[in-house]
């Protein structure tokens, strides 16, 4: 936890299946992503975005080699975070 916190505050391992509030928090980050993981695949179809939400399924993966990083893609997740992309996000270097 961070320790400049406002307020008093707890770790909870395993939260949202001891506390309502933290699953219920939980189910919305879930629909809102993948509200927005629909939209995204609008500006970014060759990702299919739609359909795996973002997650790093093997066809998600081949099609980021193959296209490279959307400006969306999170470059500091694996497997991202061990290439080098050119301003395009085409990939330059891959050392995963």
């Amino acid at each position: 936890l961070p320790t400049n916190m406002p307020c008093a505050s707890e770790a909870i391992v395993k939260g949202d299946s001891k506390e309502f509030s933290i699953a219920a928090a939980s189910i919305l980050a879930k629909v809102t992503r993948d509200r927005l993981m629909h939209e995204y695949d609008v500006l970014y179809p060759q990702y299919s975005l739609a359909r795996h939400k973002g997650y790093p399924t093997a066809a998600h993966r081949e099609t980021v080699k193959k296209c490279g990083a959307s400006p969306i893609h999170r470059r500091t997740f694996a497997p991202l975070k061990h290439m080098t992309f050119d301003e395009d996000g085409n990939i330059l270097t891959d050392s995963s």
